[in-house]
């Protein structure tokens, strides 16, 4: 094995080793519930596509969801009637978010002037059912950069 391939392979084993016992130290409370996540990274096979993240809120709390690069993270969220979800551009591009049923967002939704890198968009989403939405710069209604809310009553 390479000198180098053996510093790299010591430098993983070291942050494996550092997480876990970071993870391991403290108390937790179960009764808290993630809904926002830290951007990650992850690698998948040409041809084939990563599993979705999806989260769970319920009435009251807020979701929130990051435009990072050419991504939604959260891409699927499901949450009560009642809850509000949050975009924000954490990355370098320009993106919008429209809605795959209304393109032109007249109904809800932020175009592109509006939702630059550090721009937010918030909407409450009250009524039950799916409300799919995407970039137009960087995807479409099923591909890429798109993602999905999903209401459920209370």
């Amino acid at each position: 094995m390479p000198p180098t391939a053996r510093v790299w392979g010591g430098a993983v084993v070291a942050v494996v080793i550092a997480i876990g016992a970071v993870s391991c130290g403290a108390d937790r409370d179960d009764s808290l519930r993630v809904t926002s996540v830290a951007p990650t990274t992850t690698t998948v096979a040409p041809g084939e596509t990563a599993a979705p993240v999806e989260t769970y809120a319920p009435n009251g709390e807020v979701v929130d969801v990051l435009s990072l690069d050419n991504n939604f993270i959260l891409q699927h969220v499901t949450v009560e009637a009642g809850t509000e979800v949050h975009w924000l551009n954490n990355g370098r591009n320009d993106h919008n978010i429209l809605p795959a049923d209304d393109p032109e967002a007249v109904t809800w939704g932020a175009r592109t002037e509006d939702f630059a890198p550090t721009m937010t968009y918030s909407r409450v989403f009250d009524t039950p059912g799916v409300y799919v939405y995407y970039c137009s710069i960087h995807g479409t209604p099923s591909a890429a950069m798109f993602g999905s809310v999903t209401v459920v009553a209370p």
